[in-house]
């Protein structure tokens, strides 16, 4: 699902701060159900990190959720983004890495550099506090 801001309204992501905010204010509008699942969002930005759209790209369960750089860059591609962040949530709280996101993370970014649409954050949102992979230096894998 694409989600994509309203005629008129500017949102700028320029921090991995305002990333968690945005997206952590779409998981807190979803029934409670579906707050306990993993979810994959990427966020298409100008060149000035306004937001173009936010993609919505996959919904798991409790403890993982499934990514493919394709889904991950379509959309980026069709709307003509600058450059994506990227998001999903750890609905255990806690917002650290696990083995595999740093994989999928490393493998994304990559992806990325292949077709020039690069990657500005991936911020992983858990109950009040987030992980940034670009604050933390790991988006130069």
């Amino acid at each position: 699902m694409v989600i994509k801001p309203k005629r008129g309204q500017r949102i700028q992501v320029n921090s991995s701060k305002l990333i968690y905010e945005l997206v952590n204010g779409i998981i807190a509008s979803l029934e409670p159900f579906d707050r306990d699942k993993e979810h994959f969002f990427v966020i298409g930005v100008t060149r000035a990190l306004t937001v173009r759209y936010i993609d919505w790209v996959t919904m798991g369960t409790m403890h993982a959720t499934f990514v493919e750089p394709r889904e991950v860059f379509r959309n980026a591609i069709l709307q003509g983004a600058s450059a994506v962040a990227l998001s999903h949530n750890h609905p255990s709280g806690f917002p650290e890495p696990s083995r595999q996101d740093k994989e999928t993370n490393d493998k994304l970014v990559e992806a990325g550099k292949i077709i020039g649409i690069k990657i500005i954050d991936h911020v992983i949102v858990a109950d009040g506090a987030y992980y940034s992979f670009a604050d933390e230096g790991r988006l130069n894998s």
